[in-house]
């Protein structure tokens, strides 16, 4: 459930630059600090110093001057002010459930041991605890999302009110959701909708956690750059936790390698990042802009069958994406997952036709010749359907070969082969030759469908 939806606003979250939460399930994004720098939303302009200025003060307490040991109070001191629980209301980061763990006393007193390890050697940078995926065992990109939410609190705060009375989203017109000290309640978590900009977001590596950190030290030239040879030549022997601690005690605990590595971290930038580009989310604001267009599936006949049931979902499909904008949406999908998206986008449109006309449509199944995109059915009566893109170099395999061996696995000579144009007319006139060609020798064909996703021109120029 998007909020967007939950609210019924459309896109107008996204036109104010707010990333639209999805309410009941993390999404995979996190704070990112070196955006947050750089940010010109009113509301977060203070809040990268802000954070700074926090692990100063931790910092100072564990400073070789005031603090002796780790039964010393100001040991103490530092090690209760690092104790943040998840910011649930941002519902970003991995949490399976409703809640995430955030960082927990175990885990904060490892840190705290590291960081005054760290301080004892002289160094004194407030940033060092940006770096803590790197060094710290069951430290991630999401635990330090956390940390960082919880410390600019004030300024999520203050953000989502304003956002709030800029959209009208209040008691007074949402009288069936429930609000609390001047927010929507979200009714999946039992916590306050909070608000951020999506300026300060970046994605999540996809492992769940940063215990394997390879990608981080293959992006980080400085840091990769003070692993000698020997040492990289042995990497893919140690485990994620040794690797950790080489990182910790090779960089973190030498100070002219630690030097070296801020002096270089305080300089990097980070471009912005698109929340389309995580797949799964991407597949969430795309099922909202499908389920907009409120279409009237229900069939004139009481027991249609399967064949006529694709033919339907397909001309909708079409539809959508040669005269409501579909095309914009497949061009604009990563090159590597459109034909995901695609088969995504037509199981959507096809999911209220199908209840409404009692049939049964499966996603990828398996009969023993490989997963086909779709099976529609009631009992026997079965009708497949392939898509493929003109970008896929096995577009003329699928239409002559595949389609037909998945008929076979199936038992049905119902079989729809669907070809989405990105703007290789060759490719289509292929397909279209190959068929005409096998009509002429009377040759049982699939149905073809072609479906024109090119960029196309508005109406008063076209």
């Amino acid at each position: 459930m998007l909020l967007s939806d939950y609210l019924s606003i459309g896109n107008k979250l996204e036109e104010k630059g707010v990333f639209d939460p999805v309410l009941d399930k993390d999404s995979h994004f996190f704070i990112n600090l070196q955006r947050l720098k750089k940010t010109t939303v009113p509301e977060f302009k203070a809040s990268y110093e802000k954070i700074n200025e926090y692990f100063r003060k931790v910092i100072k307490l564990l400073d070789r001057a005031a603090c002796k040991d780790q039964q010393d109070i100001c040991y103490k001191q530092a090690l209760k002010m690092f104790d943040f629980s998840e910011v649930n209301g941002i519902c970003l980061g991995y949490a399976k459930g409703a809640t995430g763990s955030g960082f927990g006393r175990l885990l904060g007193s490892q840190v705290i041991s590291t960081a005054y390890d760290i301080v004892k050697l002289g160094m004194d940078d407030p940033e060092m605890f940006q770096l803590l995926p790197l060094f710290q065992d069951n430290v991630g990109p999401d635990r330090l999302s956390d940390m960082i939410a919880t410390l600019i609190l004030d300024d999520i705060k203050a953000y989502t009110k304003r956002i709030n009375k800029e959209l009208g989203i209040t008691k007074r017109k949402y009288k069936e959701v429930s609000f609390k000290d001047g927010f929507a309640m979200n009714p999946y978590k039992n916590d306050y909708i909070l608000l951020v900009p999506i300026e300060i977001l970046h994605k999540l590596p996809v492992a769940e956690c940063w215990e394997d950190i390879d990608l981080c030290v293959s992006q980080n030239e400085t840091i990769r750059a003070e692993m000698n040879a020997e040492v990289a030549n042995e990497w893919g022997k140690y485990t994620a936790s040794q690797r950790k601690t080489f990182l910790r005690n090779k960089i973190f605990k030498n100070a002219n390698a630690y030097k070296r590595v801020m002096e270089k971290y305080r300089q990097e930038e980070l471009s912005a990042f698109d929340p389309k580009e995580n797949f799964e989310y991407y597949l969430k604001k795309l099922e909202q802009s499908i389920l907009q267009l409120k279409i009237n599936w229900k069939s004139e006949h009481n027991e249609i069958n399967s064949l006529t049931a694709a033919e339907d979902i397909l001309s909708g499909f079409k539809q959508w994406v040669e005269y409501n904008k579909g095309w914009e949406v497949i061009q604009e999908a990563d090159s590597r997952k459109k034909e995901k998206i695609l088969q995504r986008v037509i199981h959507l449109s096809g999911t209220s036709y199908i209840k409404a006309n009692n049939l049964d449509m499966s996603c990828e199944p398996d009969e023993g010749r490989g997963p086909v995109d779709f099976k529609i059915s009631r009992g026997q009566d079965i009708t497949i359907v392939e898509v493929k893109l003109t970008s896929n170099n096995q577009y003329l395999h699928g239409f002559e070969v595949q389609i037909e061996e998945y008929g076979k696995a199936e038992q049905t000579d119902n079989l729809v082969y669907v070809l989405v144009d990105l703007g290789n007319p060759e490719k289509v006139q292929k397909v279209c030759d190959l068929r005409n060609r096998k009509v002429d020798e009377d040759i049982k064909v699939p149905k073809l469908v072609i479906i024109d996703a090119t960029k196309k021109e508005s109406a008063s120029r076209a």
